[in-house]
């Protein structure tokens, strides 16, 4: 199940409200659950912070009710799709004074939903100071203007949101996020399909990664998965756990390679995947450093 607590600040001041529509009648815990079947439900394996245990920590922060409202009601409904127990702590900021206030009393955060344009402190200020504090923690700007963007790159923006928010767009952004911090804090490779939601694989069972028409179709040890993604993203995040680029189509987890030959590779199941001639050499040089290194 996943617990949903969350505040609102205003002018400094806390207001602590835990309530099953976000806004609604005050209650002491959410718990959302998904009804779905068993068999389509999301896999989550949680967070592994070690200040907060299996806790995620969000804040928004814009100075109109409408779009604090209408986040924290996406956020519901993305976090709806979560089944697994674990904690979110959902804080909410009317400026960005307030936000800082948070950060001088020592909260944290591992998202942040941040409006570029407030009336006091701007968005791009506010950043810069919350830089200062945690340089881990992943913004995404909300701005009505494009041209933002191109000024806020020297804040580290995850993403960028646009004014009227999109609920399609908010979502694919979400999960993109929740996956990059899950992978960073465990051996668990996270994605967000739009059959299954968002899905957690340990990378030990991750066999293969095979690409075809913008999407990634993933082979685990007892399940397939297809997601949009570039495989050239991919390797850049897998490469690290020993996966090894054997195609323009393949990435393959070296743990499950029986041998290689000059024109394919030869998998532990049997399953025979192509080997590019100009990348023949390369392979075959980290598979060899891979099996030395497990030797020892």
């Amino acid at each position: 199940m996943c617990i949903i607590d969350y505040s609102v600040r205003i002018g400094g001041e806390e207001l602590k409200i835990n309530s099953q529509f976000w806004y609604d009648n005050i209650i002491h815990k959410m718990h959302i659950k998904n009804n779905d079947n068993e068999e389509s439900r999301p896999v989550w394996t949680g967070f592994a912070n070690n200040d907060v245990g299996n806790t995620m920590q969000i804040a928004v922060c814009d100075d109109e009710k409408i779009y604090l409202d209408m986040i924290k009601g996406y956020l519901k409904d993305c976090l709806a799709s979560c089944d697994d127990d674990f904690f979110v702590n959902i804080d909410t900021y009317t400026s960005g004074e307030s936000l800082l206030d948070a950060y001088n009393n020592g909260a944290r955060y591992d998202l942040v939903f941040l409006d570029i344009r407030m009336k006091r402190l701007s968005g791009y200020d506010t950043a810069k100071s919350i830089r200062s504090f945690d340089n881990k923690a992943m913004i995404i700007f909300i701005t009505s203007l494009v041209d933002y963007i191109f000024s806020s790159f020297e804040y580290k923006p995850f993403w960028f949101l646009t004014k009227p928010l999109s609920e399609e767009k908010f979502k694919y952004v979400f999960f993109k996020a929740l996956s990059e911090i899950q992978n960073s804090r465990n051996k668990v490779y996270s994605f967000f399909s739009r059959e299954n939601g968002l899905v957690s694989l340990e990378i030990s069972n991750i066999i293969y990664l095979e690409s075809a028409l913008r999407r990634i179709n993933i082979y685990s040890n007892t399940q397939q998965f297809t997601y949009y993604a570039s495989i050239n993203e991919e390797e850049e995040k897998l490469k690290k756990y020993d996966f090894v680029r054997i195609h323009r189509s393949y990435l393959v987890n070296m743990s499950y390679i029986q041998r290689i030959n000059k024109e394919n590779v030869v998998l532990k199941n049997s399953i025979v995947l192509p080997l590019s001639e100009h990348r023949f050499k390369a392979v075959f040089d980290n598979f060899t450093s891979y099996l030395a290194r497990c030797s020892v």
